[in-house]
């Protein structure tokens, strides 16, 4: 038996073994490569026993050579893999389960009838480039490029992707080789194997990245400060991944929004606990504030989409003025484009963000006996405290009173997203949702505010959407006052805690 450590990556650019070659050469690393054609069958049950127990059982053909493998329940951190496998060669191209260790198998798996049962589900066939590094540090890495097929029932998907396996060694030795990969090949991580998108293919099935925004990280008190953090991150690039990868199959501002809000919230839990974080970790929250302000622009794209979508609920007012809608369309037509985002998804600077926190993820904490629960309500005092602090006895607030607050009570927000599940869900959901209704209003006042300063650019302003947008926005700057009102007489979940 022996544990898997890889990095998976998809591969977007071209050239890719000469470019790797190449850097390889120009690094004076030492190195071996060699080109395999490999064919690989994968099977389970009908009722799919193996892939319920998160194993996956193949077939290997390379070089009229016949191996059987089952890799066992393993371990995702953020794109890095790590899975038991077991390998056994044999004679002839059908599983023979009697041949792996017995002590692999859940007591409710009956080997003999698992054997019975076996039936052929999809195959990948590919050629693979292998590179066997060996750094000066002595650790031994191989890096393989894959390029073919998933085929199962006449459906079939591509293969292009780059794998990067500690063969001896330390992880950070893995994660330095990748990073070095990133100035000479567009990629990004892959948090799915092949085995998985076979069995997509199977199934008929299109892969499910539609995952909400993380409302509140799986955080429970039994973990320590750091434990806490670690956890919290790497819950974050699990959804930060389905994301990206939902963005890339379909592009869209609403999941290149959930994209930007993953990563302010990641960038919030280095805030929350930068008193507990390495030194090195600054330069990490630094890159984090690079990209949240790089994709600043979402919000603004939301708000002019909703604004010049035939469907939207304030296209119909204007039309009083064509010029308007034009004007519109002209800033819409400013912001980045698709390709342009997918094209920064797979960049060098990107992608080194993402392998420095694996790597901040891999490292093992100092412990620290420091009270989480302490932690978190001190944290959400603090941060709550500071809305509306300047205002509380003010009846009413004016649109800029109201804008002023957006970033802080963002802030505050997701303070109870990283500590949410540390206290009793029904009442904080009751003190969330008038902050949450505030913080809708103060986006809906950013989309009529773009409304107002494109009306100052009119020749002729249409008198009946000037009186409308007036409207709009006392009607909403009263809501926000009776929002506010309730949400500052609000209980504080955290505080009765013990």
């Amino acid at each position: 038996m022996v544990t898997e450590i890889e990095l998976k990556y998809f591969v977007t650019s071209d050239n890719t073994p000469k470019n790797i070659t190449q850097l390889f050469s120009e690094q004076q690393l030492s190195f071996n490569c060699v080109t395999k054609q490999l064919s690989n069958c994968y099977y389970d049950t009908a009722n799919l026993d193996f892939r319920h127990h998160d194993m996956g059982l193949r077939i290997r053909g390379c070089d009229g050579q016949l191996e059987q493998t089952i890799k066992t329940a393993g371990v995702v951190i953020a794109g890095l893999h790590q899975r038991p496998e077991y390998n056994v060669n044999i004679s002839h191209n059908f599983p023979e389960l009697a041949l792996f260790p017995a002590n692999i198998w859940s007591p409710k798996q009956k080997v003999a009838q698992l054997q019975e049962s076996l039936i052929p589900l999809f195959s990948t066939d590919f050629t693979r480039i292998i590179w066997l590094v060996t750094l000066s540090s002595g650790s031994v890495i191989e890096v393989a490029f894959d390029q073919g097929d998933i085929s199962s029932d006449g459906r079939s998907e591509k293969i292009c992707e780059l794998e990067l396996e500690l063969v001896s060694g330390t992880t950070s030795d893995l994660l330095f080789l990748a990073k070095l990969l990133f100035s000479v090949i567009s990629v990004r991580p892959s948090s799915q194997s092949k085995a998985a998108r076979g069995y997509r293919l199977w199934k008929n099935t299109k892969a499910n990245y539609e995952k909400p925004v993380t409302d509140a990280l799986p955080i429970d008190r039994s973990l320590s400060i750091l434990n806490a953090f670690s956890t919290g991150i790497n819950h974050c690039l699990v959804h930060l991944h389905d994301h990206i990868e939902h963005y890339i199959t379909a592009p869209s501002l609403v999941e290149l929004e959930k994209v930007t809000e993953t990563l302010a919230l990641i960038r919030h839990g280095f805030w929350l606990f930068a008193d507990y974080l390495p030194e090195g970790s600054v330069k990490i929250r630094d890159e984090l504030s690079y990209f949240v302000h790089l994709l600043s622009w979402v919000d603004n794209a939301v708000n002019l989409q909703e604004l010049t979508n035939k469907t939207g609920n304030y296209r119909r007012k204007l039309n009083y003025s064509e010029q308007l809608v034009e004007q519109l369309r002209i800033e819409k037509r400013r912001l980045p484009t698709s390709d342009n985002v997918i094209e920064l998804l797979h960049g060098k600077r990107f992608n080194t963000l993402q392998a420095n926190l694996l790597a901040m993820l891999l490292t093992e904490p100092s412990e620290l006996n420091d009270a989480l629960l302490t932690f978190a309500q001190q944290s959400l005092t603090k941060s709550m405290s500071v809305l509306f602090a300047n205002s509380i006895n003010k009846e009413s607030l004016s649109s800029e009173e109201y804008l002023s607050q957006a970033k802080l009570l963002n802030r505050s927000l997701l303070t109870g997203t990283w500590f949410g599940l540390l206290f009793d869900e029904e009442e904080r959901k009751q003190y969330r949702t008038p902050w949450l209704d505030i913080q809708q209003g103060i986006s809906e006042l950013q989309t009529l505010w773009i409304i107002h300063q494109q009306l100052q650019t009119l020749d002729e302003k249409p008198k009946k959407l000037v009186s409308w947008q007036g409207s709009k926005v006392e009607g909403l700057l009263i809501a926000l006052d009776s929002s506010r009102k309730i949400a500052l007489t609000m209980k504080s979940y955290w505080l009765d805690e013990s």
